[in-house]
């Protein structure tokens, strides 16, 4: 067997894992999120915490999110670290290992997020809805520190996931393992995450502009296609 029929074939299993891996964790995350309540207005306190008490599949949605990000975060992209390691490109194998050091932080980052936000939050604007009269004020300034704990968490995972997309997608472009447009797509889009990951650091979720919500769907649909032409890849006889 030669040096190029087994590089092949330690290619395909790699990419058909990270694909399966990018798809599915895009499914679970879109699901997911469309499910999250999103009615009242999240600078509003007082009215979204009520809508999140009221909401008895808040946990599970959260759940949800977090199980799709670590596909995404600890799955497809630790499986795109392999094959671009495998590239033959020097520059592109050591954006590789530099990607897996922030992918490890990002999954780690919406581990913590989805904590907070996702059971925190939740316990504290239970206990908030619960308190008698006297203690409203004391259990609402609770809930509100743990918001704020979410708001830091949120805008270092998104910027984050910025930084491993723009990586990345570098460490494509100097491959030849996958189209090179995917790669700069990734680069613009990571770029933009970066951008509402830092509106979120300096306003919240309060006075913002719909860049968070196009930053989500755009990244979204970047991994999707990402999973889709690694599974075509492997596909390919001439791999």
């Amino acid at each position: 067997m030669t040096q190029t029929q087994s590089q092949s074939q330690s290619r395909r299993p790699l990419l058909r894992i990270g694909s399966i891996a990018f798809l599915a964790g895009v499914v679970i995350a879109i699901v997911s999120t469309t499910i999250h309540p999103s009615s009242e207005d999240p600078a509003n306190h007082l009215l979204v915490f009520a809508e999140y008490a009221s909401d008895d599949s808040w946990i599970a949605v959260h759940i949800g999110q977090f199980a799709g990000g670590i596909m995404v975060f600890a799955g497809g992209f630790v499986a795109l670290f392999r094959l671009l390691v495998q590239s033959g490109s020097s520059i592109a194998s050591i954006l590789a290992w530099i990607g897996l050091a922030v992918a490890i932080m990002t999954a780690s980052a919406i581990a913590v997020l989805q904590a907070v936000d996702g059971i925190t939050l939740k316990m504290a604007v239970d206990s908030w809805v619960a308190a008698p009269p006297e203690e409203k004020a004391i259990t609402f300034r609770v809930a509100e520190g743990i918001r704020f704990i979410e708001y830091g968490t949120n805008s270092i995972f998104r910027i984050l996931q910025g930084t491993l997309a723009i990586i990345f997608g570098v460490a494509i472009v100097k491959s030849k393992i996958l189209s090179k447009w995917i790669g700069g797509a990734g680069v613009i889009i990571g770029a933009v995450t970066i951008y509402a990951g830092l509106e979120v650091a300096y306003l919240g979720f309060g006075g913002l502009t719909s860049i968070i919500g196009v930053s989500m769907i755009i990244y979204f649909i970047w991994v999707g296609i990402l999973g889709g032409l690694m599974w075509r890849k492997s596909m390919s006889k001439g791999l």
